[in-house]
């Protein structure tokens, strides 16, 4: 995960002077066209140009495509800047949004040439994962033991959630045949649990439209346009974050067997965006969920699919 202040300072130094714009963004020098159409925000890791330079991106891949350096040198480049907490009260309506330390031993995915870097990369490159996707959400692995049990989270794959760039909580899956697969933080460590927060928050505002599904597995699945709720059933938390986002089309894809609870859960949101529910069980396949199915066949379905209506939706309901 980048360092927001160190990133900003960055920006300030190379394409700024930076400044304040609305929503959190600032306004910078495009390196492209020369004019002040940047548009950067650090809380969404972003990075833009108005007059269409170059698609929104995160801005470590921006950092790579401009400077012309590969990923581990991006990261150094900005951790040679000094950076400071940045301000964000000026924003109207901001709420405060607490964040939360990563586990001892904490090692970006990308970073470090260990046994243990080596074998959480290879067993998420071996699920299909794209590896430069899953680090720019900050996914990483724990490589040293912590002396409290609880707190020990080594040989654990650490998923962030994350809201407006700031991580408030994070899961944990096993890569290393440790007991038991998933080690999740007790609500109780942060006051906070995983039904508040998205996986892949940032694609709400990089999208016009994004798939909604239940596990961070079959959003990494579907890459950058991937989101997930991390269970059966969308809070209301999550359901307002997706409500207030900029984002005009969800495509909600339960696992197989499923397809009910992908209607509920557009109930949520089907009046105020362009919702689809995509029935994965109209496929012939034996995999069970998106990871097992693949990207592809996902995107089949997906385009046989009709937006939902309130007589589909109600239909469904009724007769599923």
């Amino acid at each position: 995960m980048i360092d927001e202040g160190q990133a900003f300072a960055y920006f300030d130094a190379v394409h700024g002077p930076l400044r304040p714009s609305t929503h959190g963004w600032y306004d910078g020098v495009c390196p492209l066209c020369a004019d002040m159409k940047l548009a950067v925000t650090f809380e969404y890791n972003l990075v833009k140009c108005w007059k269409g330079c170059f698609d929104r991106q995160f801005i470590i891949d921006f950092i790579i495509d401009i400077e012309g350096v590969r990923r581990f040198e991006a990261y150094e480049i900005l951790e040679s800047y000094e950076g400071k907490p940045l301000d964000y009260t000026y924003i109207k309506g901001q709420v405060e949004v607490s964040e939360v330390a990563l586990p001892a031993g904490y090692q970006g995915l990308l970073r470090g040439e260990g046994v243990i870097g080596d074998r959480a990369r290879s067993y998420l490159s071996g699920r299909g994962f794209n590896l430069g996707h899953l680090d720019n959400l900050g996914l990483g692995y724990c490589n040293e033991e912590h002396e409290d049990p609880q707190k020990n989270f080594f040989g654990y794959i650490i998923i962030p959630l994350k809201s407006r760039g700031k991580l408030c909580y994070f899961l944990a899956r096993d890569f290393m045949g440790n007991f038991p697969r998933y080690k999740n933080p007790p609500k109780d460590w942060f006051g906070v649990g995983k039904s508040q927060f998205l996986f892949n928050e940032e694609a709400l505002y990089m999208y016009d439209s994004i798939y909604l599904t239940e596990g961070w597995t079959d959003s990494a699945t579907m890459g950058p346009q991937g989101v997930s709720y991390q269970g059966l059933d969308l809070s209301k938390y999550q359901s307002s974050t997706i409500l207030e986002s900029p984002v005009n089309e969800i495509i909600i894809v339960p696992d197989i067997g499923a397809y009910k609870e992908g209607l509920k859960q557009a109930q949520k949101l089907y009046e105020h965006k362009k919702v689809k529910v995509v029935d994965l069980s109209q496929l012939n396949t034996k995999g069970k969920d998106i990871n097992e199915i693949g990207k592809r066949s996902v995107e089949y379905q997906t385009n046989k699919t009709e937006y939902l209506s309130w007589a589909r939706l109600y239909k469904g309901l009724r007769h599923e």
